[in-house]
């Protein structure tokens, strides 16, 4: 008897745990790097291609996802009403993802297989082959294309239903959600250094957009804790603790656009780290124009000495401005593999030396001091080349 009912048990956990993904609005994000499917262009028209962009939940990047009778899914562009085609009825790898006119042909059909956690696949009906970032590239404007399943990242990916503004508020925990906040203003209380305060906004694999923290409610910043996560569009007034943080076990956290000052007498106390990035197995992208202001430590801190710290930690900066007096732009643990990517990055006042692009660590666990080795340029933890920074 009580094998029976343990065998009950774990049959509902796996149930629960790998449910077949409901009916709704949806954007499509990739858990390679962030970036979300996207009809080129807000193009209407049929064989429009379909590639990545950011995370900006515009009409072009929601898609209308339903079960349809034998179990599979069609997927069909909101702003278009088309659907998801296998162009041109190609069953090779390498074939191109189109928008085509709805017809509910096997080309249109999709199999949504959950494979982890918030990640799932995507394959054709008519070809058995999946969805699949195209070279695996980490920028926007990757084509999307179909290739043999393997189960790579640039082969999962995540489903934010799509929210209202009224899920945008201090305190609130979005999950698997993407809200535009409107252009809210919202925060909690900020206490100097502290880092036992809590989230303004906690997100577990989801995104927000059109947000201000309040200059004195800035609190712990913003945290991804699991899954995807972007924030576009987002302005910290004056950071307290941190702006934003990822806690997302093999995530990736994307800020793109938006701006982040700090004071050097304000509410956060001594200027520190923008971002920080605790998870392992993890990326942080900063990207799409943003633009730091007032006095910093840091834009980006791998964790230097996290209870069970650990890595890869991997960062990537690319169009970011450095309108600020700051310490350094990045900081990597070069004994637990990270990896900072950087390029096309503008410094104020920027001469060789001042500030450090890219400073080697040694990680170490919580209680220990984390040892500095200095700037590096061209290295397995700094790829970054001193043509890749100028001034501002």
């Amino acid at each position: 008897m009580k094998k029976l009912i343990l065998m009950v048990a774990l049959l509902a956990f796996s149930v629960s745990s790998f449910a077949a993904l409901s009916s709704g609005r949806y954007i499509i994000v990739s858990k390679l790097n962030g970036n979300a499917l996207d009809v080129d262009s807000f193009s209407t028209a049929d064989g429009a291609n379909v590639m990545q962009w950011f995370a900006l939940g515009g009409v072009n990047q929601q898609f209308d996802v339903a079960v349809l009778s034998d179990g599979s899914y069609s997927i069909r562009p909101v702003h278009s009403g088309k659907s998801l085609d296998v162009y041109a009825w190609n069953a090779d790898d390498g074939a191109e993802l189109r928008q085509w006119a709805y017809t509910g042909a096997d080309n249109q059909r999709w199999y949504i297989d959950n494979q982890s956690g918030d990640y799932y696949s995507i394959t054709s009906k008519f070809s058995g082959r999946a969805l699949d970032v195209w070279g695996m590239s980490m920028y926007t404007g990757a084509d999307v294309r179909l290739y043999s399943y393997w189960g790579g990242a640039g082969q999962l990916w995540t489903f934010q239903k799509v929210g209202s503004s009224s899920e945008c508020y201090a305190g609130a925990t979005l999950t698997n959600r993407f809200v535009d906040c409107g252009g809210k203003t919202i925060g909690l209380s900020c206490v100097g250094d502290s880092e036992t305060q809590g989230a303004v906004l906690t997100l577990k694999n989801s995104s927000i957009r059109n947000v201000k923290l309040a200059a004195n409610g800035g609190a712990d910043g913003i945290h991804c804790t699991s899954g995807n996560c972007t924030l576009a569009d987002v302005v910290w007034n004056d950071i307290c603790e941190d702006a934003a943080t990822n806690k997302s076990e093999g995530g990736t956290l994307t800020i793109v656009g938006g701006s982040a000052y700090n004071s050097t007498g304000g509410y956060g106390g001594t200027p520190d780290k923008i971002f920080q990035h605790n998870s392992k197995n993890s990326t942080t992208i900063v990207a799409g124009g943003f633009t730091a202001y007032g006095t910093h430590g840091k834009l980006w801190r791998s964790c230097g000495n996290c209870t069970n710290n650990g890595g890869p930690r991997n960062l990537l900066v690319y169009s970011v401005n450095i309108d600020a007096s700051i310490g350094a732009i990045a900081g990597v643990n070069r004994n637990y593999g990270d990896r900072a990517t950087i390029r096309d990055l503008k410094i104020k006042n920027y001469s060789s030396g001042s500030p450090h692009v890219c400073d080697e660590y040694q990680g170490v666990q919580k209680g220990n001091s984390s040892t500095k080795y200095g700037e590096y340029w061209n290295t397995a933890s700094c790829d970054v080349s001193r043509s890749d920074v100028s001034g501002l």
